[in-house]
């Protein structure tokens, strides 16, 4: 992966984030569990909505944005990685959608790495921040149902 421009870097955030939706819906449709499709639904109506603030983003003025650090410490480091599967147990479910926003962070993280012009590494480090946010929150859910109901 190679970004030039910042334009390059939001048509991926918005290509990446329509993947990113069609999994999530694929797995709505495909699970089992009541509880399970309405948590894809409501990652894959996320996932939509990012998907449409990404491509509203002008490339020139992403130096406005007011960026926030979140924590990096997660639970999902030391979760190993679960292929979907329709019948997936919920924790399996959860352990999945970790996985796949640790590795988005993560692929956005590395990018802003690899460039030295200051605009693109912002716009890679705040696109990297929504998805530590979508990390958040499905940790915030496995921490409620899987580590204390167990």
């Amino acid at each position: 992966m190679s970004f030039v421009t910042l334009r390059q870097v939001v048509d991926f955030a918005v290509e990446r984030e329509e993947l990113a939706y069609q999994i999530y819906k694929r797995a709505a449709d495909l699970t089992e569990s009541p509880a399970a499709r309405k948590l894809f639904e409501e990652l894959a109506a996320e996932e939509a909505t990012h998907k449409e603030v990404f491509s509203r983003i002008d490339p020139d003025k992403i130096a406005d944005h007011n960026s926030c650090s979140l924590p990096e410490v997660t639970i999902g480091k030391y979760l190993r990685h679960v292929a979907f599967q329709p019948q997936m147990t919920y924790q399996e479910i959860l352990t999945f959608a970790l996985k796949a926003e640790e590795e988005a962070y993560q692929l956005y993280k590395a990018a802003a790495g690899m460039t030295e012009d200051p605009k693109l590494q912002k716009t890679l480090l705040t696109f990297a921040e929504v998805e530590l946010g979508h990390r958040r929150k499905i940790e915030g859910l496995y921490n409620e149902k899987v580590m204390t109901e167990g």
